[in-house]
């Protein structure tokens, strides 16, 4: 009996060495490997963007424009999509750009017109004209003005006399310059903001409706011509400078009153006379005097 129960003591002891033996052998399961989500490429179209800047008046061209791809869900009704317009960088070569369009950006619609005139023609506004005259560096801003600008025209007469002929006008070009990119404008040295002042004398170019023409190409005759730089939170328009915008200048000759800036003589009588500007030099202009409107001047000779 005694042996009976030694086997069965040592079969069970064996069966349990083995067991034991057994499981500490077995590798741990392998970690869960995390699924990697499913990548969902988003829809594109072609549209066409500018591959290099293009400036203001500046022609597109077979090297400043390229389709690019883009995403479908922000293309702009404007953007030109090759799906509508398969032949567009053959179809847009010799459109005029009337706004800056940079590298990278879709060229729009609204940017664009199409035009066999000048450059300078086809950034002016409907109705608008455009009107230089010749600013030295100091009396414009330092020379630091530039295209896109908004500024005051002032007249300095010999005799001292400042005055505001038009405000709030837009400054189109310096010299030969438009806008801040392109052929017709990047400085020489894009980092450095001092390379896009002007020194010297430099043609400037506003834009005016032709009241302030009259006003500006006639004030040329009785003085210097300055521009003030206006604020960039100025640029719209105030009642303010619509009340100014074609200050007249009166000048008393004779006993006559005559405009000098539209060249009609005042007071609608058969006697009045008709007064040509280019005649009055600063040296006949000796002073005002006072006018119930303040944005008149009136001097006698």
């Amino acid at each position: 009996m005694s042996r009976i129960l030694l086997l069965l003591v040592a079969l069970m002891a064996g069966g349990l060495a083995a067991f034991l033996a057994t499981r500490g052998g077995t590798p741990p399961p392998d970690p869960a490997v995390p699924t990697q989500p499913e990548i969902i490429e988003e829809a594109r179209m072609k549209v066409l963007v500018a591959v290099a800047p293009i400036g203001v008046g500046e022609r597109l061209s077979a090297t400043n424009m390229a389709w690019q791809d883009w995403p479908e869900n922000s293309v702009r009704e404007d953007y030109i999509q090759e799906q509508a317009v398969p032949d567009a960088l053959t179809e847009m070569q010799g459109v005029v750009a009337r706004f800056e369009i940079f590298e990278g950006d879709p060229i729009r619609q609204q940017k664009l017109i199409r035009t066999d005139q000048g450059y300078l023609s086809a950034v002016l506004d409907k109705g608008m004209r455009g009107v230089s005259i010749s600013v030295a560096a100091e009396a414009a801003s330092g020379g630091f003005i530039v295209p896109n600008d908004h500024v005051d025209v002032i007249l300095t007469r010999g005799s001292g006399i400042a005055e505001t002929v038009v405000s709030n006008v837009r400054v189109l070009a310096i010299n030969t310059r438009l806008g801040e990119v392109g052929g017709t404008g990047g400085p020489a040295d894009p980092a450095n903001p001092r390379a896009e002042i002007f020194g010297g004398t430099a043609i400037a170019t506003l834009e005016l409706d032709p009241g302030q023409a009259e006003t500006v190409i006639n004030a040329r005759q009785l003085g210097t011509l300055s521009l003030t730089l206006r604020s960039i939170v100025d640029f719209a328009q105030n009642a303010e400078d619509t009340a100014q915008r074609n200050a007249p200048i009166k000048i008393i000759r004779g006993g006559r009153e005559a405009n000098v800036m539209t060249g009609t003589a005042a007071g609608g009588g058969s006697g009045d006379v008709t007064v040509d500007p280019a005649s009055y030099t600063p040296s006949d202009i000796r002073g005002p005097i006072t006018t119930a409107e303040p944005a008149q001047q009136e001097v006698l000779e």
